[in-house]
This record gives C-alpha cells, sequence and structure tokens, in this order.
C-alpha cells in the first residue's frame, strides 16, 4: 500500500504533466519559428508563418529554396513527428487542426499543399507539390505512401527527362483511408469516403465511397457503411 506522502506526489505529479507538456510543446514552436525566419534570411527569402499556440512541432527538417516567397499555416493542435522534412520552394502549406504529421515524412511544396483537420500522415509519406494537391479533413494515408502532382515525360534523345516535367492537380476526399506504400499520381481525383488498398497506383479518378486496389488501380466495389 502507498503511504499519503507517496499518494500525495503522484497526485501532484499528475496534475504538474499537463502544465509541462504544454510549456514544452510552446518552446518547441517559439524554437521552430526562430529557425524557420533565420533560415528564410540566410536564403534571401520571404516566408509568411502563422502557427497556432498549441501546435506541437518536434524535430522537423526546413529547407527554405533561395528567392522564393512561401506560406506556412499550422493549424491548433495540430502536430508534426520528428525527422518530418519540409522542402519549401515558393508555395503554400496549410496543415488543419488536429492533423497528425508522423515522423520522417517528406513534404516538396512549390505550389498550394492544402491537407485538412484531423488527418493523419503516417511515417515515411512524402508528397510532391508542385501545382496543387488537397486532402480533406479526417483521411489517412498509409506508411511510405507517395503522392505526387507532377510527372516527368519522355524526352528526345540526349534531352534530360530530369527537367521535363508536366504538372495536373491532385485531389483527395475527406474520410478517405490509403493503405501502406501507395501511389497517388498526378491528375487524379480520389472521392470522399473512399478505400484505396495497399501498394495500389492510382492513375485516374476513384468515386466516392469506393474500394479501389490493384497496378494500375481500378475501382472494385462501392463501399456499404459498417459503423
Amino acid at each position: 500500500m502507498l503511504g499519503r506522502t507517496a499518494r500525495r506526489a503522484i497526485d501532484v505529479a499528475r496534475v504538474a504533466r499537463p502544465g509541462a507538456r504544454r510549456l514544452g510543446r510552446s518552446a518547441r514552436r517559439r524554437r521552430f519559428v526562430v529557425r524557420a525566419k533565420a533560415a528564410a534570411s540566410w536564403a534571401g527569402a520571404e516566408l509568411d508563418i502563422r502557427i497556432a499556440e498549441d501546435a506541437d512541432i518536434r524535430s522537423v527538417d526546413l529547407d527554405i529554396w533561395p528567392g522564393t516567397h512561401s506560406s506556412l499555416v499550422i493549424g491548433a493542435g495540430a502536430r508534426l513527428g520528428d525527422g518530418v522534412r519540409l522542402s519549401l520552394r515558393g508555395g503554400r502549406l496549410e496543415i488543419g487542426a488536429g492533423t497528425d504529421v508522423r515522423r520522417h515524412g517528406t513534404y516538396h511544396v512549390g505550389g498550394a499543399l492544402l491537407i485538412g483537420s484531423g488527418c493523419v500522415l503516417s511515417t515515411g509519406v512524402c508528397v510532391h507539390c508542385a501545382e496543387s494537391v488537397s486532402i480533406g479533413d479526417l483521411t489517412i494515408v498509409g506508411e511510405y505512401t507517395t503522392i505526387a502532382d507532377s510527372a516527368h515525360v519522355r524526352t528526345a534523345p540526349g534531352a534530360p527527362v530530369h527537367h521535363s516535367v508536366r504538372t495536373r492537380p491532385v485531389a483527395i476526399g475527406s474520410n478517405v483511408w490509403i493503405g501502406a506504400h501507395a501511389v497517388v499520381a498526378s491528375g487524379t481525383d480520389v472521392g470522399d469516403q473512399c478505400f484505396i488498398g495497399a501498394g495500389a497506383v492510382v492513375v485516374s479518378d476513384v468515386p466516392a465511397g469506393w474500394l479501389a486496389g490493384g497496378v494500375p488501380a481500378k475501382p472494385l466495389r462501392e463501399l456499404a457503411v459498417e459503423a
């Protein structure tokens, strides 16, 4: 049995813990803002930054391209995990309230990357946004998925394919679940409440409420509400 003094110490610790967490989040946020502004100044770039006071930003790598003008908005209660890399290339990145961007994800932002509220972007997700990528509220993106609104096109012999790129917007709806290791390619529209199977390669539109899978992904069946 715990003595009265030990129980009192445990109760005090329980009360103090939320306050300590808030202080930790606040300190990490301040450090990130200072570092972001310094990185922009060093690169001769402009950065408009707005981060909610209760956002939790862990050890995030920040890459700001020289001479660019970028915008970064992080909503209330959002969380960016350790090892997330933000490469800001003159675009706009918005992360909605309560969204969890998990560790080691990479986000290249030269266009408008709009991530809704209450989303989960799992470990190792990679997003290439040169023009426009939107992800609706409550959507889950599985581990090591790639989403890209750009594609390299075939070139004449001797012409570098690396510099020959075509962009088309990607739109992913709300309450979507994308399985691990999937690819969502440029020019695709994934409707609300779709499920995309693990390892699928989405190269054409998926209607709202359908399960799609395969390489290339095809609509397999319409989903019923189970809960």
